[in-house]
């Protein structure tokens, strides 16, 4: 099981890709809005939940999801951990 923080590492760094180094990683911060901050838009939100889903091995199952409520790195990355099986 992946904690927050290697999720975050891994957040930061698919941003920095989907953004075309337009954002780097180094700049991601947890308090960042993944939208208004970092000016991702729904198809780099997807595409970044995607990227996560496949390298920590789980699907999110988004019935009864409020993503209005996920708004921020710090907010995915601790979704994302919860999503996880117990190991």
């Amino acid at each position: 099981m992946k904690q927050a923080d290697a999720i975050k590492t891994y957040l930061a760094q698919q941003i920095e890709e989907i953004k075309l180094g337009a954002v780097t990683a180094g700049q991601v911060s947890g308090d960042q809005r993944l939208i208004q901050d970092l000016g991702l838009d729904s198809l780099d939100y997807a595409t970044c939940l995607l990227g996560c889903e496949k390298w920590l091995g789980i699907k999110v199952r988004e019935e009864g999801v409020d993503w209005s409520q996920i708004q921020t790195v710090d907010q995915l990355a601790q979704f994302l951990e919860a999503q996880q099986p117990d190991a």
